[in-house]
């Protein structure tokens, strides 16, 4: 009684992923007319650097303080260099 393990049920039919569902994969990357293929996250190598930087929003597009946060992203990046 003292060590009464809960039993792991499966969730309820209606939470299940169907399966006639299929997850595609990314073809291109996120990031504006980037043709590359995606590494992480749906983003090329560069793009998601920027990404994670905060020069690009998760759909791709520039974020509206692109140039302010681009310009100090790369005096430290030359800095470090």
């Amino acid at each position: 009684m003292a060590d009464a393990k809960p039993k792991k049920t499966n969730p309820a039919p209606e939470k299940q992923m169907p399966t006639n569902v299929v997850a595609f994969k990314p073809e291109k990357c996120h990031g504006e007319e980037c043709k590359k293929n995606p590494e992480r996250a749906g983003f090329c190598g560069e793009h998601y650097v920027w990404f994670k930087e905060g020069l690009m929003t998760v759909d791709g597009y520039r974020a509206k303080d692109f140039d302010k946060k681009y310009h100090a992203w790369l005096r430290r990046t030359q800095k470090a260099a």
